[in-house]
C-alpha cells in the first residue's frame, strides 16, 4: 500500500507542487504586491485621477460662471452641474480602490490561494478525493482571476478613454475658454476702474462678455451641462462599469472552458419545497 502511494510519479508531482507553493509564497507574492511591478497601471490611474481633478475644478468654475448670468433661468443648470460633479468623487474613490487592489490581489492570490491549492493537491496525491482536486483547481483559477481582472480592466478602460478623450477635453476646454474671458474682463475692469468697484462689477461684466443676452446664456449653460454629463458618463463607464464587465467576462470564460459553475444559487439555502421535491425524486 505504501509502495503504491510513494511512487516516482507521485513524488515528482509532490515536488513540483512544493516548488510552486514556495515560489508563489516567497517570490511571486512579493513581486506582484509591489507598486513598482504595477507602475504602468498606476501611471494610467494617476492620469485618470488628474482628469477627474480637472473635471471637478471645471465643474465648480462653470457653476460659478453660469450663476453670474443675470436672472434665475441658469441657476438650476448651475446646480445640476454641481450634482454631476458629485459623481466625480465616486470615481476618485474607485481609482484609489483600484490602486489598492493592484497590490492586494497579488498578495492574496500568490501568498495564500495558490499555496493553499498546492497543499490540497499534495493531499490529493496521497488521499484520492476528487473534492480536493476540484477545490485546488478552483482556488488556483480564482486566484489568477482576481489578480488579472484589475490590470485588464485598467488597460481596457484606458483604451476606451483615449478613444473618447476629445469628449472629456471639450468640457474642460469650454470652461477654460470662459476662464480666459473672465481674466481678460477682470484685468480690463481693474485697469479702468477702482479695485473695489472692479471686483463688484466683475461678475456682471463676465456674464455680459460670455453671453450677449440671457437666452443665449441659457443655451450656453445647457451646452456646458451636456458636455459635463457626457464626460462624466464616460468616466463612470470606464471606472465602474468596465471592471464589472471584465469580471463577468472572466467568469463566463471559466465556466465555458473549465466547466466551473460559479452560480450563486449553489451557495444559497434551499427552499423547503425544493427539499421535498428532491426527497420525492
Amino acid at each position: 500500500m505504501i509502495k503504491e502511494i510513494f511512487t516516482v510519479k507521485n513524488c515528482i508531482i509532490v515536488g513540483v507542487l512544493v516548488v510552486i507553493a514556495l515560489l508563489s509564497f516567497f517570490a511571486l507574492s512579493s513581486i506582484t504586491s509591489s507598486p513598482d511591478f504595477h507602475k504602468n497601471s498606476i501611471k494610467l490611474l494617476d492620469e485618470k485621477k488628474m482628469t477627474v481633478v480637472k473635471m471637478t475644478g471645471a465643474a465648480a468654475a462653470a457653476s460659478t460662471l453660469i450663476s453670474a448670468i443675470p436672472g434665475d433661468a441658469t441657476t438650476p443648470i448651475a446646480n445640476e452641474i454641481m450634482d454631476v460633479a458629485s459623481y466625480l468623487l465616486i470615481i476618485t474613490g474607485v481609482i484609489f480602490l483600484e490602486k489598492m487592489l493592484l497590490t492586494l490581489t497579488g498578495l492574496i492570490a500568490f501568498k495564500y490561494l495558490i499555496p493553499i491549492s498546492c497543499i490540497l493537491g499534495i493531499i490529493y496525491v496521497f488521499w484520492k478525493k476528487e473534492v480536493l482536486k476540484n477545490l485546488a483547481i478552483k482556488l488556483t483559477v480564482f486566484g489568477l482571476l482576481i489578480y488579472l481582472v484589475v490590470p485588464t480592466s485598467i488597460y481596457l478602460s484606458s483604451w476606451i478613454e483615449n478613444n473618447y478623450k476629445s469628449t472629456i477635453n471639450v468640457s474642460i476646454e469650454s470652461v477654460e475658454e470662459i476662464g480666459i474671458e473672465e481674466q481678460a474682463a477682470e484685468e480690463e475692469t481693474n485697469k479702468n476702474e477702482g479695485l473695489l468697484q472692479g471686483i463688484m462689477n466683475n461678475a456682471q461684466k463676465v456674464a455680459e462678455k460670455v453671453t450677449s443676452s440671457v437666452s443665449d446664456g441659457v443655451e450656453k449653460a445647457k451646452q456646458l451641462l451636456s458636455n459635463f454629463i457626457d464626460a462624466t458618463a464616460i468616466l463612470i463607464i470606464t471606472s465602474c462599469v468596465i471592471p464589472v464587465l471584465v469580471l463577468i467576462f472572466f467568469v463566463w470564460i471559466l465556466k465555458i472552458v473549465f466547466g466551473i459553475d460559479v452560480s450563486v444559487k449553489k451557495f444559497l439555502p434551499k427552499h423547503k419545497d425544493e427539499k421535498k421535491e428532491i426527497t420525492q425524486e
